[in-house]
């Protein structure tokens, strides 16, 4: 179901619900759950058909440190990506994530997208929420509302304002000695 009324209030009862919400971003729409709560990604890891690393959304860059370890000078570099259409993949660090966002792995995605919504929600609701693409694993990611209702018809959409072309965020890597280019989507870094 489309919600349009009251939408923050209603994506935290889902949250809170351990309930699958998807929602628009600066990039493609995303699909998320509650980034601490094991029960609801095992059901995005159920609907995917697939179970790899999940990206994390957060409310600002100062929540970063919670989650990665950041040497200074890419911090510096952080600071003028965020908010914006990137994932940055670093050196995680021990949180109240549930182990399966990383499935063993020693990165950890991040993004702080430049979308009203994502950051109200976030702000509203306290907790990193899972960021992915809304799509089946092995397919294109869905980026039309109408698509997206007639396949997830069992998922309540926070429909908004997208970029209807997105290639999704562009993904870097900071765990190298050079950042390194793993995805180039909408955001342009230049090395």
């Amino acid at each position: 179901m489309i919600i349009k009324n009251n939408k923050i209030n209603h994506a935290i009862k889902n949250l809170e619900d351990s309930n699958m919400i998807i929602y628009e971003t600066d990039t493609l729409y995303g699909l998320g759950v509650d980034a601490t709560n094991s029960i609801a990604i095992n059901k995005i890891n159920k609907l995917k058909k697939r179970k790899t690393p999940l990206s994390i959304m957060l409310k600002s860059i100062d929540e970063i440190e919670n989650y990665a370890i950041i040497k200074k000078t890419d911090f510096n570099v952080i600071e003028r990506l965020f908010p914006g259409p990137f994932t940055i993949l670093c050196e995680s660090r021990p949180s109240n994530l549930s182990n399966l966002v990383q499935q063993s792995s020693n990165k950890i995605g991040i993004r702080v997208p430049d979308n009203k919504f994502c950051l109200d929600l976030l702000n509203h609701y306290n907790k990193p929420i899972i960021t992915t693409s809304v799509n089946l694993h092995g397919q294109k990611a869905l980026n039309n509302i109408d698509e997206i209702q007639k396949t997830f018809f069992n998922i309540d959409i926070y429909a908004g304002n997208i970029n209807n072309k997105s290639k999704g965020s562009t993904i870097l890597d900071f765990t190298e000695e050079k950042i390194n280019i793993v995805r180039q989507g909408d955001g342009i870094y230049n090395i």
